[in-house]
């Protein structure tokens, strides 16, 4: 059996994608609003006052990528340790940190699941506890491709293999 030895993370797609959305938030809904209130009597100020129906397009768009969010993730698989952290990117001072740093043998399944309508998966695992319960801990995973899917796949079905 190969050692196993994986880690990931999204760091540099999550703050790229964070940035565009909020650029897209300040310049279809802040420096409108800002123009329309400083300077409405001038000519830019008409034409934002004229397009406002834009407004009901950008401010559900902007509401919309800010509640379903964009995670940071970072997944560190050895030959001995499962370390997966995740965390909010924007919010992440206002609510904790999910993370599990678990030995192999305590890893008893795993999931993926598509969140609809986002661009968001979840990491499922189900962790068997010293006392022998069974818990769920679930691990939301942005921008996470396909290919990197199937390597934690790999790995975590190997693990599982192994302790069974």
């Amino acid at each position: 059996m190969h050692k196993i030895n994986i880690k990931l993370t999204n760091k540099a797609k999550g703050r790229f994608i964070t940035l565009l959305i909020i650029l897209f938030g300040m310049m279809s809904i802040v420096f409108p609003l800002l123009i329309m209130y400083v300077i409405p009597q001038s000519g830019l100020g008409q034409n934002v006052f004229d397009h406002m129906n834009y407004a009901y397009i950008a401010i559900p768009t902007f509401i919309y990528f800010t509640y379903t969010g964009i995670y940071f993730y970072k997944i560190k698989i050895d030959p001995y340790v499962i370390d997966i952290t995740s965390y909010r990117a924007i919010f992440s001072v206002f609510q904790k940190n999910d993370f599990v740093d678990i030995s192999h043998d305590m890893l008893a399944d795993y999931s993926f699941f598509n969140r609809p309508l986002s661009f968001n998966k979840t990491l499922m695992l189900k962790i068997t506890t010293g006392r022998g319960k069974l818990i769920s801990k679930r691990f939301t995973l942005s921008l996470i491709s396909e290919k990197e899917v199937e390597k934690i796949s790999s790995a975590l079905d190997r693990i599982i293999v192994k302790n069974n």
